[in-house]
């Protein structure tokens, strides 16, 4: 996580009413914005990537296909865009799935505090990791995923966005 990077701080309706650098916006729990990009495979199968071992931030642990945070001044389209394609090296049309506000959620002293903006893509294209974010990249099924939820391998934000993808498809 680059800890210099700025991101528009913003209230419960999400908007903007300042900006701060992201290690402050995680050690004092300010709200701020975040995206997560889940892709689909035409087998119906979804990229899960598993957080970098080195990361602060539930290092490890699975989550969406790839996810960040919204830079100062950056849409969320734009920053979903920016991430797919630094954490996978992957270009594919979005399509917007939810905006949520999540809970707090806390990990070794640091809060995350965000309104995700959830997207889904169709993409069969192989996934170029970054190393350094990422420790692998998996293709699950749905039975997996449900299964995922009941366990400890998902990050919390994931388990939370992952079961609002799943109850939209029953």
């Amino acid at each position: 996580m680059p800890a210099e990077e700025v991101l528009d701080i913003v209230d419960r309706k999400d908007r903007v009413i300042g900006a701060a650098k992201l290690n402050d916006c995680l050690e004092n729990g300010l709200l701020h914005r975040a995206v997560a990009v889940l892709v689909v495979r035409s087998s119906g199968r979804a990229l899960l990537q598993q957080r970098s071992k080195r990361d602060l931030w539930h290092p490890g642990q699975w989550t969406l296909s790839c996810t960040g945070h919204v830079k100062r001044g950056e849409t969320y389209v734009a920053a979903a865009k920016r991430e797919l394609a630094e954490e996978l090296g992957l270009k594919s049309r979005l399509k917007a799935f939810r905006k949520m506000l999540l809970p707090r959620i806390s990990s070794k002293g640091l809060v995350e505090r965000e309104w995700v903006s959830m997207f889904t893509a169709r993409s069969d294209q192989q996934p170029e990791i970054d190393p350094v974010e990422l420790e692998s990249v998996e293709e699950v099924s749905r039975t997996s995923l449900r299964q995922m939820l009941a366990g400890r391998q998902l990050t919390p934000d994931a388990k939370i966005l992952l079961r609002a993808y799943l109850a939209s498809e029953s």
